[in-house]
């Protein structure tokens, strides 16, 4: 009888993979590439771009992206480390995710989240007049407060429909599938996919994250990169090499 009822229960709501195909990385950095330099850029504008290159860089949760904290955090010219000091979705007794690391890409400095932290921490700053404003993202509005993850959802989504990403089908969590799936195209060892991503079996990726690019790619230039002897990375710049074609 429990079979019969469990059955029944798959059969009206299956668990099964929302997407069967994820929206090109490539699509949403050329249009990160378009916006203002740091020196002219407004808060507005860094806001959503630092939010879109740590949803892209870390392929994280905006459960995650909401939880770090400038207070737990160290930052150099090359590499920035966020401490996570809260519990979070795939937390478990004795098992909490590791920091989150992220590297410069002075290959191009319009896609370094480096560059682009340091600026905004700096132009935020002004806004952080008192310790409960330690959250990295703030409103760009008045009154400047730490913001909720539905408005990091939000603003994940302006990109994505800016970038011209339907919407209406994929949400701002498809991030985190567009993100491991080009890292994985691009030759990333599953392991550290899934240590960057959270996940502590690798059959999850392969069912509901792990899809093809809707795109058409031109053949020659993936032969040639599938060929083509390739240091370790990190997650973060093997994606952005395989976007950029350049190390």
């Amino acid at each position: 009888m429990a079979k019969r009822f469990l059955k029944g229960v798959f059969e009206q709501k299956p668990s099964l993979p929302r997407y069967d195909v994820i929206w090109d990385v490539n699509q949403v950095l050329n249009r990160l590439r378009c916006y203002p330099p740091i020196e002219s850029i407004s808060l507005k504008e860094l806001t959503f771009k630092v939010v879109m290159l740590l949803a892209l860089l870390t392929g994280q949760r905006t459960q995650t992206i909401h939880c770090l904290d400038i207070n737990h955090m160290t930052i150099t010219d090359t590499k920035c480390t966020f401490y996570l000091i809260r519990l979070l979705k795939q937390s478990r007794p004795g098992k909490h995710p590791k920091q989150i690391e992220l590297e410069a890409f002075d290959e191009e400095h319009s896609l370094c989240i480096i560059r682009h932290l340091k600026a905004y921490i700096q132009k935020s700053s002004v806004h952080r007049n008192d310790s409960s404003k330690s959250q990295l993202l703030l409103s760009f509005q008045k009154p400047f407060k730490p913001v909720s993850k539905d408005t990091i959802s939000r603003w994940i989504k302006i990109v994505l429909k800016d970038a011209g990403v339907d919407i209406t089908q994929f949400t701002a969590h498809s991030t985190r599938a567009a993100s491991t799936s080009a890292a994985a195209s691009a030759g990333a060892p599953v392991d550290s996919i899934l240590q960057s991503a959270g996940w502590s079996q690798c059959g999850t990726f392969a069912k509901f994250y792990h899809k093809p690019v809707n795109v058409t790619c031109n053949l020659g230039s993936v032969l040639l990169h599938a060929n083509k002897e390739v240091p370790t990375y990190s997650l973060s710049f093997m994606m952005l090499f395989m976007i950029t074609g350049t190390v």
